[in-house]
């Protein structure tokens, strides 16, 4: 019974510190983290808004135009390297326009730290030819939910992300067409 007594508040304690600290991490991200604006693409109205999360594919630009997640002679990459090992580097930040992007298939610290190509980068992972960052959904209103899906089909829409020092980022707002933003 006095071991039950000890484990109790250790048990009850731990996991509140431990999503203080997420919640820590996730707002210092949002505030310090570099921002990065890409375009979202590509929609599946079978799965647009599941829940109360907005569904998207994150439309990544990169110089080699659809190569991102292939290797030479158009090898997709279908394993899932779940350690993260793919990146995508960009020269600047704001917004990202067409071929701006670098695929970086291991990233090569070499090419991260080459300021000129990779001023800021995502990293990720390679899932049957897509590059995941693991953050392609939205948390929305559910009042609001509908109004956003009729939106989203009709207007081109950005995502803005905050991206922390080892290149993973936290989903800041989605950005419509006219500049206003979620």
């Amino acid at each position: 019974m006095k071991i039950f007594k000890l484990i109790l508040p250790i048990a009850l304690v731990f996991p509140i510190l431990f999503f203080v600290s997420e919640i820590i991490t996730l707002e210092f991200t949002k505030t310090r983290g570099k921002e990065l604006i890409l375009p979202i693409k590509g929609y599946d109205p079978r799965d647009l808004l599941s829940g109360h999360y907005l569904q998207y594919n994150i439309g990544f630009k990169t110089s080699e135009g659809d190569a991102v997640c292939k290797r030479q002679k158009n090898e997709v990459l279908n394993q899932s390297n779940s350690d993260g090992k793919s990146c995508i580097c960009y020269p600047h930040l704001g917004m990202i326009y067409e071929n701006e992007g670098l695929f970086v298939e291991d990233c090569d610290e070499g090419t991260l730290k080459d300021k000129s190509l990779c001023k800021v980068y995502l990293r990720g992972t390679c899932k049957y030819g897509r590059f995941e960052i693991a953050n392609e959904r939205f948390y929305v209103n559910e009042a609001k939910a509908l109004e956003y899906e009729k939106r989203l089909r009709k207007e081109k829409v950005h995502i803005r992300l905050k991206v922390d020092s080892k290149g993973k980022a936290v989903t800041d707002s989605l950005i419509w067409e006219d500049g206003s933003s979620l």
